[in-house]
């Protein structure tokens, strides 16, 4: 009995380096989706570790940091800094926010309608420190997604 030639099922990269399967895959873990949902609902597409942690509440802060680093490495996720001139102490200079291929996938896909998750996140009750927080202006100038 000869074997299926394997190649015909490795899904291939698109011109961005985004494996969409990979990415995808990603995803299942319910976790990675609740993030991806965050950085989508939030008013500027590109909360701070301290707003992710803030929204996500049941995932240690350790585990948060494994997560994002696996969104990052299957591309759906970058990190954007900005100059810390000008910050208070505490406040954030690192956001997460969606790679454009990530958000072109999901339009292709359906999945994570900017509209309904942003609406999610309006009603959520913020503190102080997070409005605050939300009130960084983001290194990237780029509008949310």
């Amino acid at each position: 009995m000869s074997r299926p030639d394997a190649s015909t099922f490795t899904p291939t990269k698109d011109t961005t380096g985004l494996d969409p399967i990979e990415a995808l895959s990603a995803l299942d873990d319910t976790t990675r989706a609740n993030i991806i949902g965050t950085i989508v609902g939030h008013p500027k597409g590109a909360p701070s570790k301290k707003e992710l942690e803030y929204y996500n509440p049941s995932v240690a802060a350790s585990t948060l940091t494994d997560h994002l680093t696996h969104l990052e490495e299957v591309g759906l996720i970058e990190v954007v800094e900005r100059d810390r001139e000008g910050l208070e102490r505490g406040q954030p200079y690192r956001f997460f926010q969606l790679t454009d291929a990530a958000r072109e996938l999901f339009d292709r896909n359906n999945l994570f309608e900017s509209d309904a998750y942003r609406a999610m996140f309006a009603e959520v009750e913020k503190t102080d420190e997070i409005e605050a927080a939300e009130a960084v202006e983001r290194p990237d100038g780029r509008s949310p997604n």
